[in-house]
């Protein structure tokens, strides 16, 4: 090998090294934002471990695999409070219609208390698929799928299971 190839691929690793140290030191959050403009923690401070899109939890944003994210649960009754008091039972959010089409899923975590029980990507929408489990029932559900608009990843649509009032 020649001085230059020696020289760009030395370059090239103390490169990797460098982000790899400063990505560990800010705990991996810098780069996982995946589009969200907002990085805003509960006032409370008590989900530190929850990021703005949940990848705190290492899922992958991207997959369309179900995966396990927070183990706590909200109840049903406050499950029920999302659907009909505070989405008023909407379930298709348009973007310059309805306010809620602006919610994140920070701003449900926030109400909701908890993080999402499950995630997956759903690529016939290109949405981000959130969904709590009620922690008296699995059969209890609500799902929330976001869309990203603008740079934000943003309320598109609802669905729940088991939730009436």
């Amino acid at each position: 090998m020649n001085t230059k190839k020696i020289l760009s691929i030395a370059l090239a690793l103390m490169l990797m090294l460098t982000l790899t140290l400063f990505l560990a030191a800010c705990n991996g959050d810098e780069g996982n934002n995946s589009g969200n403009t907002t990085n805003d923690a509960p006032a409370n401070g008590a989900r530190n471990n929850s990021a703005v899109d949940g990848s705190a939890f290492g899922i992958d944003l991207t997959s369309t695999e179900v995966q396990q994210m927070s183990a706590e649960r909200a109840s049903a009754e406050k499950l029920k409070d999302v659907v009909w008091d505070w989405l008023g039972g909407g379930t298709m959010f348009i973007d310059g219609m309805h306010d809620e089409a602006k919610l994140t899923y920070g701003d449900f975590v926030d109400f909701i208390g908890v993080d999402a029980t499950e995630y997956n990507f759903e690529t016939s929408s290109d949405a981000r698929f959130y969904t709590w489990i009620a922690e008296e029932s699995d059969a209890s559900k609500f799902a929330a799928w976001f869309i990203e608009r603008g740079g934000t990843w943003s309320l598109s649509m609802t669905g729940a299971s088991n939730l009436n009032r």
